[in-house]
Protein backbone atom coordinates (compact mmCIF):
# COMPACT_ATOMS: atom_id res chain seq x y z
CA UNK A 1 0.00 0.00 0.00
CA UNK A 2 1.52 3.08 -1.15
CA UNK A 3 -0.80 5.85 0.12
CA UNK A 4 0.41 9.13 -0.97
CA UNK A 5 3.83 8.33 -3.13
CA UNK A 6 6.31 10.88 -3.67
CA UNK A 7 3.84 14.56 -4.17
CA UNK A 8 6.80 16.79 -3.18
CA UNK A 9 9.59 15.21 -5.14
CA UNK A 10 11.50 18.21 -6.98
CA UNK A 11 11.08 20.31 -3.77
CA UNK A 12 14.15 21.27 -2.24
CA UNK A 13 14.59 22.69 1.34
CA UNK A 14 17.67 24.23 3.27
CA UNK A 15 17.05 23.61 7.25
CA UNK A 16 19.31 25.15 9.64
CA UNK A 17 17.86 22.82 12.32
CA UNK A 18 19.00 21.64 15.56
CA UNK A 19 16.78 19.75 18.30
CA UNK A 20 13.47 17.95 17.31
CA UNK A 21 10.91 20.96 16.26
CA UNK A 22 12.33 21.63 12.84
CA UNK A 23 13.71 17.82 12.22
CA UNK A 24 10.72 16.03 13.05
CA UNK A 25 8.58 18.03 10.19
CA UNK A 26 11.76 18.15 7.83
CA UNK A 27 11.66 14.28 9.00
CA UNK A 28 7.75 14.56 6.96
CA UNK A 29 8.78 16.84 4.26
CA UNK A 30 11.10 14.56 3.17
CA UNK A 31 9.17 11.12 3.50
CA UNK A 32 6.89 13.15 1.07
CA UNK A 33 9.26 13.43 -1.69
CA UNK A 34 11.03 16.28 -0.59
CA UNK A 35 15.07 17.17 -0.82
CA UNK A 36 16.42 18.28 2.43
CA UNK A 37 20.06 19.54 3.34
CA UNK A 38 20.27 20.16 6.84
CA UNK A 39 22.84 22.98 7.52
CA UNK A 40 24.97 22.56 11.17
CA UNK A 41 28.19 23.30 12.23
CA UNK A 42 30.91 20.33 11.90
CA UNK A 43 32.38 22.54 14.81
CA UNK A 44 29.26 21.89 17.47
CA UNK A 45 27.55 18.85 16.02
CA UNK A 46 27.58 15.89 17.97
CA UNK A 47 26.26 11.58 17.03
CA UNK A 48 22.84 11.47 18.93
CA UNK A 49 21.18 8.05 18.97
CA UNK A 50 17.81 10.10 20.20
CA UNK A 51 17.99 11.98 16.71
CA UNK A 52 19.15 9.35 14.68
CA UNK A 53 15.36 8.49 13.40
CA UNK A 54 15.19 12.21 12.29
CA UNK A 55 18.03 12.58 10.54
CA UNK A 56 17.40 9.86 8.07
CA UNK A 57 16.76 10.57 4.22
CA UNK A 58 18.41 13.96 4.91
CA UNK A 59 21.75 15.09 3.00
CA UNK A 60 24.00 17.14 5.52
CA UNK A 61 26.17 19.74 4.96
CA UNK A 62 28.64 21.27 7.23
CA UNK A 63 28.89 25.08 7.42
CA UNK A 64 30.36 27.03 9.76
CA UNK A 65 28.67 30.27 10.27
CA UNK A 66 30.74 31.88 11.69
CA UNK A 67 33.41 31.95 9.48
CA UNK A 68 33.67 34.55 6.92
CA UNK A 69 32.02 34.06 4.10
CA UNK A 70 30.02 31.29 5.08
CA UNK A 71 26.89 33.39 4.86
CA UNK A 72 27.66 34.31 1.76
CA UNK A 73 27.57 30.17 0.73
CA UNK A 74 24.21 30.37 2.58
CA UNK A 75 22.56 32.92 0.63
CA UNK A 76 23.78 31.42 -2.71
CA UNK A 77 22.52 27.92 -1.70
CA UNK A 78 19.21 29.77 -0.40
CA UNK A 79 18.82 31.06 -4.22
CA UNK A 80 18.72 27.20 -5.54
CA UNK A 81 16.01 26.33 -2.82
CA UNK A 82 12.04 25.88 -2.46
CA UNK A 83 12.12 26.56 1.26
CA UNK A 84 14.44 27.84 3.65
CA UNK A 85 13.61 26.98 7.11
CA UNK A 86 15.54 26.96 11.04
CA UNK A 87 14.47 26.68 14.40
CA UNK A 88 17.59 29.04 16.00
CA UNK A 89 16.49 32.60 17.76
CA UNK A 90 15.57 35.18 15.38
CA UNK A 91 18.56 37.03 16.84
CA UNK A 92 21.16 34.29 15.34
CA UNK A 93 19.45 34.60 11.97
CA UNK A 94 19.96 38.60 12.61
CA UNK A 95 23.48 38.37 13.05
CA UNK A 96 24.80 36.28 9.80
CA UNK A 97 22.39 38.36 7.70
CA UNK A 98 20.30 35.25 6.48
CA UNK A 99 16.73 36.36 8.45
CA UNK A 100 13.65 36.14 6.75
CA UNK A 101 14.08 39.84 4.72
CA UNK A 102 17.27 39.45 3.51
CA UNK A 103 16.36 36.19 2.13
CA UNK A 104 13.10 37.52 -0.01
CA UNK A 105 15.23 40.34 -1.27
CA UNK A 106 17.04 37.58 -3.10
CA UNK A 107 14.25 35.62 -3.67
CA UNK A 108 11.03 36.99 -3.10
CA UNK A 109 9.23 33.59 -3.84
CA UNK A 110 10.93 32.31 -1.43
CA UNK A 111 8.81 30.29 1.77
CA UNK A 112 10.55 30.74 5.08
CA UNK A 113 9.81 29.08 8.22
CA UNK A 114 10.84 30.15 10.71
CA UNK A 115 10.54 27.71 14.45
CA UNK A 116 11.40 30.32 17.36
CA UNK A 117 10.13 29.67 21.03
CA UNK A 118 7.86 32.64 21.19
CA UNK A 119 7.86 34.01 17.42
CA UNK A 120 9.47 36.34 15.54
CA UNK A 121 8.27 38.91 16.85
CA UNK A 122 7.67 40.43 20.43
CA UNK A 123 9.73 40.98 23.55
CA UNK A 124 10.83 37.63 23.90
CA UNK A 125 11.10 37.10 20.35
CA UNK A 126 15.07 36.53 21.41
CA UNK A 127 14.35 34.20 24.09
CA UNK A 128 15.37 30.37 23.68
CA UNK A 129 13.02 27.48 24.80
CA UNK A 130 12.78 23.97 24.18
CA UNK A 131 9.95 21.70 24.42
CA UNK A 132 9.94 21.00 28.14
CA UNK A 133 10.18 24.50 28.84
CA UNK A 134 7.36 25.43 26.33
CA UNK A 135 4.88 22.27 27.55
CA UNK A 136 5.79 23.98 31.46
CA UNK A 137 4.26 27.45 30.42
CA UNK A 138 1.90 26.44 27.72
CA UNK A 139 0.15 25.22 31.20
CA UNK A 140 0.32 21.29 30.41
CA UNK A 141 1.94 20.37 33.03
CA UNK A 142 -0.74 22.19 35.25
CA UNK A 143 -3.57 19.28 34.01
CA UNK A 144 -1.10 16.12 34.26
CA UNK A 145 -1.54 14.41 37.12
CA UNK A 146 -3.00 13.01 40.54
CA UNK A 147 -5.30 16.44 41.94
CA UNK A 148 -2.77 16.46 45.18
CA UNK A 149 0.46 15.54 43.31
CA UNK A 150 2.51 17.59 41.85
CA UNK A 151 2.01 18.83 38.28
CA UNK A 152 3.53 15.85 35.76
CA UNK A 153 4.55 16.30 32.09
CA UNK A 154 4.35 14.06 29.29
CA UNK A 155 6.37 11.06 28.93
CA UNK A 156 7.88 12.13 26.26
CA UNK A 157 10.67 14.36 25.97
CA UNK A 158 9.98 16.14 22.87
CA UNK A 159 5.69 16.02 23.19
CA UNK A 160 5.70 19.37 22.32
CA UNK A 161 8.24 19.73 19.35
CA UNK A 162 6.31 16.74 17.67
CA UNK A 163 3.34 18.63 17.98
CA UNK A 164 5.34 22.21 16.46
CA UNK A 165 7.01 19.96 13.92
CA UNK A 166 3.61 19.33 12.76
CA UNK A 167 1.50 22.18 12.84
CA UNK A 168 4.65 23.63 10.59
CA UNK A 169 4.25 20.66 8.11
CA UNK A 170 0.73 21.81 7.18
CA UNK A 171 1.82 25.83 6.73
CA UNK A 172 4.56 24.54 4.49
CA UNK A 173 2.12 22.22 2.41
CA UNK A 174 -0.16 24.98 2.38
CA UNK A 175 2.52 27.97 1.38
CA UNK A 176 3.75 25.51 -1.14
CA UNK A 177 0.10 25.45 -2.39
CA UNK A 178 -0.19 29.29 -2.39
CA UNK A 179 3.30 29.72 -4.62
CA UNK A 180 2.05 26.94 -6.95
CA UNK A 181 -0.82 29.15 -7.88
CA UNK A 182 0.29 32.64 -7.44
CA UNK A 183 3.68 32.53 -7.57
CA UNK A 184 4.08 34.37 -4.03
CA UNK A 185 6.38 33.48 -1.15
CA UNK A 186 5.60 33.35 2.65
CA UNK A 187 7.29 33.89 6.12
CA UNK A 188 5.61 30.78 8.17
CA UNK A 189 6.39 31.89 12.17
CA UNK A 190 5.82 29.10 13.90
CA UNK A 191 6.04 29.45 17.80
CA UNK A 192 7.05 26.43 20.13
CA UNK A 193 4.85 28.11 23.13
CA UNK A 194 2.10 29.12 20.79
CA UNK A 195 1.17 25.74 18.90
CA UNK A 196 2.17 24.26 22.93
CA UNK A 197 -1.14 26.56 23.58
CA UNK A 198 -3.14 25.33 21.01
CA UNK A 199 -3.11 21.70 22.45
CA UNK A 200 -5.16 23.20 25.11
CA UNK A 201 -8.50 23.34 23.08
CA UNK A 202 -11.53 23.11 25.37
CA UNK A 203 -10.05 24.07 28.56
CA UNK A 204 -9.15 27.52 27.21
CA UNK A 205 -12.78 27.34 25.36
CA UNK A 206 -14.46 26.38 28.80
CA UNK A 207 -12.27 29.17 30.43
CA UNK A 208 -13.65 31.95 28.09
CA UNK A 209 -17.48 31.09 28.86
CA UNK A 210 -16.64 30.96 32.62
CA UNK A 211 -16.52 27.25 33.26
CA UNK A 212 -14.52 25.59 36.43
CA UNK A 213 -10.99 26.42 36.68
CA UNK A 214 -9.30 23.02 35.03
CA UNK A 215 -7.51 20.84 37.66
CA UNK A 216 -5.81 17.98 37.55
CA UNK A 217 -7.82 14.33 37.67
CA UNK A 218 -5.17 11.72 37.31
CA UNK A 219 -6.75 9.21 34.86
CA UNK A 220 -10.49 10.10 36.04
CA UNK A 221 -13.39 11.57 33.48
CA UNK A 222 -16.35 13.00 34.84
CA UNK A 223 -18.50 11.90 31.78
CA UNK A 224 -17.51 8.23 33.09
CA UNK A 225 -18.57 6.47 36.13
CA UNK A 226 -15.16 4.05 35.80
CA UNK A 227 -12.38 6.03 33.72
CA UNK A 228 -8.95 4.43 34.81
CA UNK A 229 -5.82 2.80 34.03
CA UNK A 230 -5.46 -0.74 36.63
CA UNK A 231 -2.94 -3.14 36.95
CA UNK A 232 -2.49 -6.65 35.46
CA UNK A 233 -0.93 -9.99 36.24
CA UNK A 234 2.33 -9.39 34.80
CA UNK A 235 5.42 -6.71 34.89
CA UNK A 236 4.37 -3.62 34.28
CA UNK A 237 1.49 -4.80 32.26
CA UNK A 238 -1.62 -2.59 32.88
CA UNK A 239 -5.37 -2.35 31.43
CA UNK A 240 -7.27 1.36 30.29
CA UNK A 241 -10.80 1.08 30.44
CA UNK A 242 -13.69 3.79 30.40
CA UNK A 243 -17.21 3.16 31.61
CA UNK A 244 -20.31 4.50 31.10
CA UNK A 245 -23.32 4.64 33.81
CA UNK A 246 -25.17 2.52 31.84
CA UNK A 247 -22.28 0.02 31.37
CA UNK A 248 -21.07 -0.39 35.04
CA UNK A 249 -23.38 -3.60 35.88
CA UNK A 250 -21.62 -5.41 32.93
CA UNK A 251 -18.03 -4.16 33.96
CA UNK A 252 -18.89 -5.14 37.22
CA UNK A 253 -20.07 -8.64 36.34
CA UNK A 254 -17.00 -9.37 34.44
CA UNK A 255 -14.62 -8.04 37.18
CA UNK A 256 -16.28 -10.45 39.52
CA UNK A 257 -17.95 -8.17 41.77
CA UNK A 258 -22.09 -8.44 42.76
CA UNK A 259 -24.40 -5.89 41.32
CA UNK A 260 -24.17 -3.65 44.38
CA UNK A 261 -20.30 -3.69 45.08
CA UNK A 262 -18.22 -1.03 45.81
CA UNK A 263 -16.46 -0.09 43.01
CA UNK A 264 -13.82 2.19 43.56
CA UNK A 265 -10.33 2.33 41.63
CA UNK A 266 -8.60 0.35 44.63
CA UNK A 267 -11.59 -1.92 44.57
CA UNK A 268 -10.76 -2.18 40.73
CA UNK A 269 -7.32 -2.52 41.22
CA UNK A 270 -7.41 -5.52 43.59
CA UNK A 271 -9.28 -7.76 40.61
CA UNK A 272 -7.74 -6.84 37.70
CA UNK A 273 -4.41 -7.39 39.15
CA UNK A 274 -5.02 -11.25 39.31
CA UNK A 275 -6.22 -11.10 35.33
CA UNK A 276 -4.14 -11.71 32.35
CA UNK A 277 -4.74 -8.79 30.10
CA UNK A 278 -5.50 -10.34 26.55
CA UNK A 279 -8.47 -12.50 28.45
CA UNK A 280 -9.95 -9.15 30.27
CA UNK A 281 -9.47 -7.06 27.20
CA UNK A 282 -11.59 -9.43 25.06
CA UNK A 283 -14.40 -9.91 27.73
CA UNK A 284 -14.75 -6.08 27.92
CA UNK A 285 -14.80 -5.67 24.61
CA UNK A 286 -17.17 -8.39 23.81
CA UNK A 287 -19.59 -6.52 26.13
CA UNK A 288 -18.70 -3.20 24.23
CA UNK A 289 -16.93 -1.15 27.16
CA UNK A 290 -14.33 0.46 25.47
CA UNK A 291 -10.73 -0.90 26.83
CA UNK A 292 -6.98 -1.96 25.93
CA UNK A 293 -3.81 -3.17 27.08
CA UNK A 294 -1.15 0.15 27.61
CA UNK A 295 1.14 -0.99 25.15
CA UNK A 296 4.85 -0.46 24.94
CA UNK A 297 7.22 -0.39 22.25
CA UNK A 298 7.66 -4.29 22.43
CA UNK A 299 3.97 -4.36 21.54
CA UNK A 300 4.51 -2.01 18.76
CA UNK A 301 6.77 -4.42 16.92
CA UNK A 302 5.07 -7.50 17.12
CA UNK A 303 1.26 -5.76 17.09
CA UNK A 304 -0.53 -7.67 14.09
CA UNK A 305 -2.54 -4.60 13.49
CA UNK A 306 0.26 -2.17 12.85
CA UNK A 307 1.89 -4.82 10.83
CA UNK A 308 -1.07 -5.41 8.47
CA UNK A 309 -0.75 -1.87 7.60
CA UNK A 310 2.97 -1.90 6.94
CA UNK A 311 3.20 0.64 9.45
CA UNK A 312 6.82 -0.23 10.42
CA UNK A 313 9.33 0.21 7.18
CA UNK A 314 12.99 -0.67 7.31
CA UNK A 315 16.02 0.80 7.53
CA UNK A 316 19.79 -0.46 6.20
CA UNK A 317 22.16 -0.80 8.80
CA UNK A 318 25.74 -2.94 8.59
CA UNK A 319 24.30 -4.89 5.80
CA UNK A 320 20.97 -5.92 7.24
CA UNK A 321 17.55 -4.04 7.55
CA UNK A 322 15.86 -3.31 10.90
CA UNK A 323 12.54 -1.82 11.17
CA UNK A 324 12.06 1.59 11.85
CA UNK A 325 8.21 3.83 12.03
CA UNK A 326 6.91 4.66 8.59
CA UNK A 327 4.96 7.70 7.97
CA UNK A 328 1.95 9.49 9.64
CA UNK A 329 0.24 8.27 6.64
CA UNK A 330 0.99 4.53 6.48
CA UNK A 331 2.95 2.76 3.47
CA UNK A 332 6.16 1.77 4.94
CA UNK A 333 6.70 -1.30 2.31
CA UNK A 334 7.40 1.26 -0.37
CA UNK A 335 9.56 3.73 1.91
CA UNK A 336 13.45 3.19 1.49
CA UNK A 337 14.63 5.37 4.16
CA UNK A 338 18.38 6.36 3.85
CA UNK A 339 20.34 5.86 7.06
CA UNK A 340 21.72 9.02 9.05
CA UNK A 341 24.89 10.47 7.30
CA UNK A 342 27.73 11.82 8.78
CA UNK A 343 27.98 15.96 9.64
CA UNK A 344 29.32 16.89 6.54
CA UNK A 345 29.23 13.77 4.33
CA UNK A 346 27.31 15.52 1.68
CA UNK A 347 29.23 18.97 1.48
CA UNK A 348 31.08 18.19 -2.36
CA UNK A 349 27.63 16.73 -3.70
CA UNK A 350 26.03 19.88 -2.54
CA UNK A 351 27.81 22.47 -3.76
CA UNK A 352 28.87 20.72 -6.97
CA UNK A 353 25.35 19.86 -7.98
CA UNK A 354 23.75 23.08 -6.61
CA UNK A 355 26.83 25.98 -7.22
CA UNK A 356 28.19 24.10 -10.25
CA UNK A 357 31.49 24.83 -7.65
CA UNK A 358 34.90 22.61 -9.19
CA UNK A 359 36.49 20.38 -6.77
CA UNK A 360 39.45 22.96 -5.84
CA UNK A 361 37.05 25.36 -5.16
CA UNK A 362 35.20 23.08 -2.11
CA UNK A 363 38.43 22.80 -1.28
CA UNK A 364 39.57 25.96 -0.91
CA UNK A 365 36.57 26.28 1.31
CA UNK A 366 37.41 23.32 3.49
CA UNK A 367 41.05 25.19 4.02
CA UNK A 368 39.31 28.04 5.16
CA UNK A 369 37.41 26.19 7.37
CA UNK A 370 33.87 27.30 6.40
CA UNK A 371 32.79 23.96 5.43
CA UNK A 372 33.95 20.65 7.18
CA UNK A 373 33.01 17.10 8.13
CA UNK A 374 33.93 14.17 10.11
CA UNK A 375 31.41 13.78 13.01
CA UNK A 376 29.91 10.85 12.58
CA UNK A 377 25.97 9.39 12.89
CA UNK A 378 26.33 6.48 15.02
CA UNK A 379 23.93 4.46 17.17
CA UNK A 380 24.19 3.55 20.32
CA UNK A 381 25.64 -0.04 21.21
CA UNK A 382 23.10 -2.49 22.21
CA UNK A 383 22.51 -3.40 25.77
CA UNK A 384 23.70 -7.09 27.11
CA UNK A 385 20.96 -9.14 28.43
CA UNK A 386 22.55 -8.86 32.04
CA UNK A 387 22.65 -4.77 31.75
CA UNK A 388 18.82 -5.24 30.44
CA UNK A 389 18.07 -7.22 33.55
CA UNK A 390 19.65 -5.17 35.97
CA UNK A 391 18.12 -2.08 34.61
CA UNK A 392 14.58 -3.60 35.39
CA UNK A 393 15.57 -4.83 38.54
CA UNK A 394 16.61 -0.87 39.32
CA UNK A 395 13.16 0.28 37.68
CA UNK A 396 15.21 2.01 35.29
CA UNK A 397 13.09 0.18 32.62
CA UNK A 398 9.69 -1.45 33.62
CA UNK A 399 9.47 -4.19 30.53
CA UNK A 400 11.81 -5.98 28.16
CA UNK A 401 11.37 -8.99 26.05
CA UNK A 402 14.76 -10.79 25.34
CA UNK A 403 13.39 -13.07 23.39
CA UNK A 404 10.66 -11.09 21.05
CA UNK A 405 10.13 -12.10 17.89
CA UNK A 406 11.09 -8.94 16.04
CA UNK A 407 10.95 -8.06 12.35
CA UNK A 408 14.04 -7.60 10.61
CA UNK A 409 14.56 -7.32 7.48
CA UNK A 410 17.19 -9.02 4.62
CA UNK A 411 18.96 -6.89 2.18
CA UNK A 412 18.84 -9.53 -0.60
CA UNK A 413 15.67 -10.64 -0.66
CA UNK A 414 12.87 -8.70 1.38
CA UNK A 415 11.05 -10.72 3.15
CA UNK A 416 11.02 -10.87 7.06
CA UNK A 417 12.83 -13.25 9.37
CA UNK A 418 12.39 -13.49 12.93
CA UNK A 419 15.22 -12.04 15.29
Amino acid sequence: MDVLGKPLEGIRVLAMEQAVALPMATFHLAALGAEIIRVESPERARANYLEHDLLRDKQRLGLNLGKPGAADLFRQLAREVDIVAHNFTPRVMRKFGIEYESIRRMKPEIIYLSITGFGSTGAWSDKPLFGPGAEAIAGNYQLIGEPEDWPGRPGTIVYADDNCGAHALVAVLAALERRDDTGVGSHLDVSLYETSVSMLGPVIAERAVGGNFPTRSGNTDRRYAIHGVFPLSGLDRWIAIAVSVEQVPDCLDILGFSPNSNYSNEAISDATQEMLGDDLVFRLQSANIDSHLVFDVADHFTDPKLQFRNYFTSMGSGGERYPTKSTIWGGGTNLQPIPARDVGADNHGILNTLLNLAPEKIRQLEDADIIGSGTPAIERDSLQETEQQTRIDRRELTRIETNVSVRRFSVDDGIDHDA
